[in-house]
């Protein structure tokens, strides 16, 4: 089972695009946390890693770039030690009204999958569903 994020925006494709896939910009929405993309930016087999950080203890997420449709699709999957999973950004065209983006996610702990995906389903919604909102936010006219 994975959580879906559903929203319109009136930004065009390419601009919805745009800001969902600035991964570092992410780092705005999501506390604690900061995101690194190579510095040639997103393709196919690059590697992104955010890094969450409380005090001393921190956790990183790296993820794997393994499908990229500039302006549609963009696929990440999890390959950390720390977090296991994958997510799938869709962004399409809404007619004259602007664009519609979809957040795909499914996300666990390793070896604790059963356990740990359903909480992930349920933490993640919320989580993600407000980076959504925020990048939408910051770029809506």
């Amino acid at each position: 089972m994975a959580f879906t994020i559903r929203r319109s925006t009136p930004l065009d494709r390419q601009a919805a695009w745009d800001v969902m896939t600035d991964l570092r910009g992410h780092t705005a929405h999501v506390p604690l946390t900061d995101v690194s993309v190579p510095d040639d930016g997103l393709a196919l087999g690059a590697e992104v890693s955010a890094v969450t950080r409380l005090g001393p203890v921190a956790g990183a997420d790296r993820m794997l770039v393994v499908a990229l449709e500039p302006g549609r699709r963009l696929r990440l999957v999890k390959t950390g030690w720390f977090l296991r999973g994958w997510a799938d950004i869709v962004v399409s065209e809404a007619g004259d009204d602007g664009a519609t983006v979809e957040w795909t996610e499914e996300l666990w702990l390793p070896g604790l999958r059963r356990l740990t995906r359903p909480v992930g389903d349920r933490l993640g919604k919320v989580l993600f569903g407000r980076v959504v909102d925020g990048l939408l936010a910051r770029e809506a006219p």
